[in-house]
C-alpha cells in the first residue's frame, strides 16, 4: 500500500476536491457556535474544534440529504428509461423536454450542492493528522463521501445519455429557469469522465482505513453519522470503480501526462473553485445571522395578513435541494390568535360560515380550539425567541408553528396575498391547523396527505373544493413527478400581474445583499423577475 504522504499528495493531484428508505435520522447537532467564535477566513480549519465540528456534522448530515435524492432520482431515471433510449431521429415533445430538463436539473441541483461541500473541506491534506486528527479525519470524510457520491450517480447518468445528440443538445443549454447554465452538461461530463477525478478516487478508498484511527483518536468515530458515511463511500466507490473499468482508457477526456498541468478537476461539476469557497465561508461567517434585520421584520409584519403566503430562501442553507428554482420555500402566514380575531371574526361572511359548522362557534379561534384543543394550545404558546407564533410552515422537523425570526427573518422574503374573502382565507387556515404535525415530505409526493413539502401545506390549504373558490395553482412535472416548487407562486404571480382575473396582490418583497450583509426593500418589478434569478447564482444585484 502506499505511504500516507504519497496518497496524500496523490490526492492533490487528483483535483480540487475542492424521501428514499434507507438512511439514518440525522441526529440532534450540538448548538452553533457564536458569531464571534467564526474568523473571516475562506478556510474552515481556521475554526475551533467545537466550531469545525459542528460545522462538519450539519454538512455530513446534509449529504445523507443528498445521497437520498439522489437515489430517488435514479429509481426515476429506471422509470422513464424508454425516454432516455428513443430514436434520436424523433423529435422531443414539449412535455418529453420538460421531463429531460427537470430530471437534470435535479441532478445538477444535488451535484453542486455536493460539490459545494467537497471543495469546502479538501484541504484536509494541509490539516496534519497527528495534531488535528479531528480535522483531518472529519475532512477526509467529507471529501471522499462527496466525491464517491457524485461519481456513482455522475457516471450512472453520463452513461445514460452518452452519444445521444439530440438530448445532449437540450441539457447544453440554458435553462435559467430551472437553475441551469449553459454548457452545465458538457462541463460536468468533462470533469467527471477525467483520468484526475478517477487517480483521486482510488487514492482515496486506499487512504480510507487508515482515517478511521484518526476519528477514533478525536473522538468522532462513533458519531452517528460516521458509520453511514464509510458504508456510503464504499458502495458509492464500487459503482464509480465498475463504471471507470467497464469503459476502459477510452473513457477519460484527457492522458495520464497531463494530470499535473490540467485544472479541469478542481470542481467536478459547474461551480467554480472560488465560488464554493466564497460559498463555504459566507456559511460560516453567517450562522445564525440572516440578511434581513428584525427591524425589517417587524416592519414587514405591519402590512401582513393572516392568510398571506410566505417565500424564503436563505443563501447557501437551501431546503428542498432537488427542485429547481431560486425560491426554495413557501409558509402560510396565520398571525397571533389576536390577529385571527381581529381580522376575521367581525367579517358577516365569515360569522355565516361558522353558524352552519358543529356547534355553531361564534369565532374562528373558537372553532379552532374545538376541533384541535391540543393544537391550539401549542399555537397560543411562544417560540424560543419569546415572540408568539405566527405561521404554519413545513420543515425538516414537520409541518410546525414557527414565529417570525424562524420563517421571517431569512436572507430573502417575498409576501403574496390571496386575492379570496376572508371566509374563505378563514378555511385555508383552518386546512392548514389539520396539517400541523405532520412529518416533512422528502419524496415531494403531493399524492399523499401523511407527509407534506413546504408548498404542499400551502396548496392544499387554498385547493379549490365544492365551498371555497381557493386559488388554481397548476403542478408541474419536475423529473417525471408532479410537484410544487415554490419558484412556481413567483412565476404565476409574474404571469397574471396586472390581469383583472389576477390571483395573487404583492404586500412586500425583502431582498438580500451578500456584499452588504444586508436587504434591502425590492419593488414589485423585481420581485416578479426574481424566480428566474440562477439558484446558485452569488452575484445577485
Amino acid at each position: 500500500m502506499p505511504s500516507p504522504s504519497l496518497l496524500l499528495a496523490l490526492l492533490v493531484l487528483g483535483g480540487a476536491p475542492a424521501t428514499p428508505a434507507g438512511p439514518t435520522a440525522p441526529p440532534s447537532p450540538p448548538a452553533p457556535p457564536p458569531a464571534s467564535a467564526v474568523p473571516r477566513s475562506l478556510n474552515v480549519y481556521d475554526l475551533d474544534p467545537g466550531s469545525f465540528e459542528f460545522l462538519a456534522q450539519q454538512d455530513l448530515q446534509a449529504l445523507q440529504r443528498h445521497t437520498a435524492g439522489l437515489r430517488a432520482l435514479q429509481e426515476q431515471l429506471r422509470e422513464q428509461l424508454a425516454l432516455y433510449q428513443q430514436d434520436q431521429d424523433i423529435p422531443y415533445t414539449p412535455e418529453q423536454k420538460r421531463t429531460l430538463l427537470t430530471t437534470w436539473a435535479s441532478f445538477f441541483d444535488y451535484f453542486v450542492s455536493t460539490e459545494v461541500i467537497r471543495q469546502r473541506y479538501w484541504n484536509f491534506v494541509k490539516v496534519p493528522s497527528l495534531t488535528q486528527p479531528g480535522k483531518h479525519g472529519w475532512g477526509f470524510l467529507l471529501t471522499h463521501v462527496a466525491l464517491t457520491t457524485e461519481l456513482a450517480h455522475g457516471l450512472t447518468y453520463a452513461e445514460l445519455t452518452n452519444g445521444r445528440k439530440q438530448l445532449e443538445v437540450l441539457l447544453d443549454e440554458p435553462a435559467p429557469e430551472y437553475g441551469v447554465p449553459a454548457r452545465a452538461f458538457t462541463q460536468f461530463k468533462e470533469k467527471a469522465i477525467h483520468i484526475a477525478t478517477a487517480a483521486q478516487l482510488y487514492t482515496g478508498d486506499s487512504y480510507r482505513e487508515q482515517v478511521r484511527p484518526l476519528l477514533k483518536k478525536a473522538g468522532a468515530h462513533n458519531a452517528p453519522l460516521t458509520a453511514w458515511a464509510f458504508q456510503e463511500m464504499t458502495a458509492a466507490s464500487q459503482v464509480a470503480r465498475g463504471k471507470f473499468l467497464k469503459r476502459g482508457p477510452s473513457f477519460f477526456t484527457v492522458a495520464a501526462k497531463d494530470l499535473v498541468q490540467d485544472s479541469a478537476t478542481q470542481a467536478l461539476f459547474p461551480v467554480q473553485r472560488s465560488v464554493a469557497e466564497w460559498m463555504g465561508d459566507t456559511r460560516v461567517l453567517r450562522v445564525g445571522k440572516p440578511l434581513i434585520s428584525r427591524e425589517q421584520v417587524l416592519a414587514v409584519l405591519e402590512k401582513t395578513q393572516p392568510g398571506d403566503i410566505l417565500v424564503a430562501r436563505q443563501n447557501w442553507y437551501l431546503s428542498n435541494i432537488g427542485l429547481p428554482g431560486f425560491w426554495p420555500h413557501a409558509e402560510l402566514y396565520v398571525g397571533t390568535p389576536a390577529q385571527l380575531s381581529a381580522h376575521f371574526d367581525g367579517d358577516a361572511d365569515v360569522k355565516a360560515w361558522l353558524a352552519t359548522l358543529p356547534g355553531q362557534p361564534q369565532t374562528l379561534g373558537e372553532h379552532l380550539a374545538r376541533l384541535f384543543p391540543e393544537k391550539w394550545a401549542h399555537y397560543r404558546g411562544q417560540d424560543e425567541h419569546g415572540d408568539p407564533f405566527r405561521i404554519i410552515e413545513s420543515i425538516s422537523e414537520g409541518v410546525s408553528f414557527t414565529g417570525p425570526e424562524h420563517g421571517m427573518r431569512v436572507d430573502y422574503l417575498g409576501v403574496l396575498r390571496p386575492r379570496l374573502s376572508l371566509r374563505e382565507k378563514a378555511q385555508a387556515i383552518v386546512r392548514a391547523f389539520t396539517y400541523q404535525g405532520r412529518p416533512y415530505d422528502f419524496n415531494f409526493d403531493f399524492f399523499s396527505d401523511s407527509t407534506l413539502v413546504c408548498t404542499e401545506l400551502v396548496y392544499k390549504a387554498y385547493a379549490p373544493a365544492q365551498d371555497m373558490k381557493g386559488l388554481r395553482i397548476g403542478l408541474v412535472d419536475v423529473a417525471g413527478r408532479k410537484t410544487l416548487p415554490a419558484n412556481e407562486l413567483v412565476k404565476l404571480f409574474d404571469q397574471e400581474y396586472g390581469l383583472p382575473e389576477r390571483q395573487l396582490d404583492f404586500v412586500a418583497f425583502l431582498d438580500g445583499r451578500e456584499e452588504g450583509q444586508a436587504a434591502i426593500e425590492g419593488s414589485v418589478l423585481s420581485f416578479r423577475q426574481s424566480y428566474r434569478r440562477m439558484k446558485w447564482d452569488i452575484a445577485q444585484k
